[in-house]
């Protein structure tokens, strides 16, 4: 998701006369390089890793490659008990499709939906079976925010109720905000919170469009997971809801037939962000039954310790997720999801990032924590259970500088910054794209809500201001259609076993976006103020500890 750009003086403000924003030495910058990306990347994307699958004996091989390299860079091992790794326990939900069923029920008649076709469901990550049928009432997009005086559940008795959302969230939401307000967890805390037992969410053309149902249905095939807490209890558990599925656009439709409005007239009104909330002459039944197991998978964290006494007990995290999704079912023969450019070129960055902080004369100010993360395909795991559980003191943690599937397929002219404007690392970006002479564009994909996708939203949702920085569309080359190949990227190899190394890589563009991503870093790193979230802004008001 791109974001808005921001006027730099509205940013300005928050920094000091002071605290003009530094550079990093040109040695550090040139000790980034394309080969050494290259190299990283075709270990990770390697089939002898067998697509990197959380909990996979692949996924270690590649947690042990990270910490061998943090150790040659001669970081400091930052995990548990002295060492470089932070086990994480997830429990894993296996649905069984055969004991798992959804149906409508209308005017005393049944009918049974089709698991892949018609709805897809994931084991519950409380119960290993579970069942539920109640009268379906629909409540838009299912989003209560106040502060953008919303309110679909406004007026509506969904008690004992199995409400039925449109996945997404108003479009005429600013960008990050509309990202937030489509996730998951948050949906369904909102369900919860209003006494729902149950949510549907259907998959409205919109999404198709991004992500075919067909595609969903696919991924929804494979285990799920969640991380356990040291009460082992699973991350964004909702005991409360006792089932859950997401239909396709026309089994969702069918449940509008007779309704106060048609599935069509709710969709108009939902695009124009118009709330909404009737009920739906239906009853849906689900039942959810899966097999729980237990599976541990590190994270792999090493810092570089900072130079200044007063600041070097602060900690600036630059994040990529090492996990990708593993074996799955074959694609023209190939069954390993490699995951080259997701997620094996962040990974990269991040170790060369690591090899520019070393080459500089002496240590930035404030540490840096170099994290490379398991369960991001999962739900961001991973991430959430560092910054929930973090190896260093929670308020020690002054930012977070994700990097997550570098589009390295042309030499960019611009940066898409995602949670840029929320804090003051909106200056900072501001300042380092107009030293290599880069645009930062606005979100020309809101829909995609990428904010809440990649690692950086965990660190979010923990107060941290956080940036997932993206390659734009612009080309320094007018005869290249950047969104015409990304769009052909995302259809042929995202979440693909093609999106391997033998699809064109323009590597100088690699080494390009992370030395942007170090100009970034270092400056938080250096100067004398953390960051700070801008005042009033949504994010820091909702998540930033008080």
């Amino acid at each position: 998701m791109r974001l808005r750009r921001l006027p730099v003086l509205l940013l300005l403000p928050l920094f000091s006369a002071a605290q003009s924003i530094p550079d990093p030495p040109a040695a550090a910058l040139a000790a980034i390089r394309p080969a050494a990306i290259r190299a990283h990347m075709a270990f990770l994307a390697d089939d002898l890793l067998e697509g990197r699958g959380t909990g996979t004996r692949g996924y270690d091989i590649a947690a042990r490659y990270v910490q061998s390299q943090f150790e040659q860079l001669g970081l400091k091992p930052a995990g548990v008990n002295g060492g470089y790794l932070q086990p994480v326990p997830y429990r894993t939900l296996t649905l069984v499709p055969d004991e798992c069923y959804a149906k409508v029920l209308r005017d005393g008649r049944e009918t049974a939906l089709t698991l892949g076709s018609d709805y897809v469901m994931r084991g519950s990550e409380v119960y290993p079976e579970t069942s539920v049928e109640a009268p379906a009432v629909f409540v838009g997009f299912g989003v209560t925010a106040p502060s953008l005086r919303y309110d679909d559940y406004a007026g509506a008795d969904v008690k004992g109720k199995m409400v039925v959302v449109l996945y997404g969230a108003p479009p005429t939401f600013p960008a990050s905000e509309r990202a937030h307000f489509s996730s998951t967890w948050v949906k369904n805390a909102n369900a919860v919170a209003h006494g729902a037992t149950g949510i549907v969410t259907i998959w409205t053309e919109t999404v198709d469009k991004l992500y075919p149902f067909a595609k969903l249905s696919r991924d929804a095939r494979a285990p799920s997971m969640r991380w356990l807490g040291p009460d082992g209890v699973p991350n964004d558990a909702q005991p409360q809801l006792r089932g859950a599925a997401a239909l396709s656009t026309a089994a969702g439709a069918a449940l509008f037939q007779g309704a106060a409005r048609s599935y069509a007239e709710a969709w108009a009104a939902a695009q124009a962000g118009k709330p909404q909330q009737f009920p739906l002459p239906v009853s849906i039944a689900l039942k959810v039954v899966g097999r729980h197991g237990e599976v541990a998978s590190p994270n792999v964290v090493g810092v570089l310790e900072g130079s200044d006494p007063q600041l070097k007990d602060q900690y600036i995290i630059y994040s990529a997720h090492l996990d990708h999704l593993g074996i799955g079912e074959p694609v023209n023969g190939d069954a390993i999801y490699n995951g080259a450019l997701d997620n094996a070129s962040g990974v990269a960055a991040i170790l060369e990032i690591a090899r520019a902080f070393r080459a500089l004369p002496q240590p930035p100010r404030r540490s840096v924590i170099f994290l490379a993360v398991s369960g991001e395909e999962k739900g961001l795991l991973g991430a959430g259970y560092f910054a929930n559980h973090p190896t260093v003191p929670a308020e020690s943690i002054a930012a977070d500088v994700n990097i997550d599937e570098i589009f390295m397929l042309y030499d960019f002219a611009d940066i898409v910054a995602r949670g840029a404007e929320h804090s003051s690392i909106g200056a900072v970006v501001e300042h380092a794209a107009a030293a290599m002479a880069l645009r930062v564009s606005p979100d020309p994909q809101p829909e995609e809500v990428v904010f809440v996708r990649s690692d950086q939203y965990a660190f979010i949702r923990r107060g941290v201001p956080a940036l997932f920085a993206d390659v734009g569309f612009h080309s320094s080359d007018p005869k290249i259609d950047g969104a015409k190949l990304f769009a052909e990227w995302e259809a042929k190899r995202y979440h693909q076993p093609s999106d391997d190394m033998q699809q064109p890589l323009d590597l100088a563009a690699a080494a390009k976006f992370a030395r942007f991503n170090l100009r970034v870093g270092y400056a938080l790193a250096q100067m004398p103020a953390r960051p700070q979230w801008n005042k009033g802004d949504f994010f820091g008001e909702t998540f930033a500890k008080k």
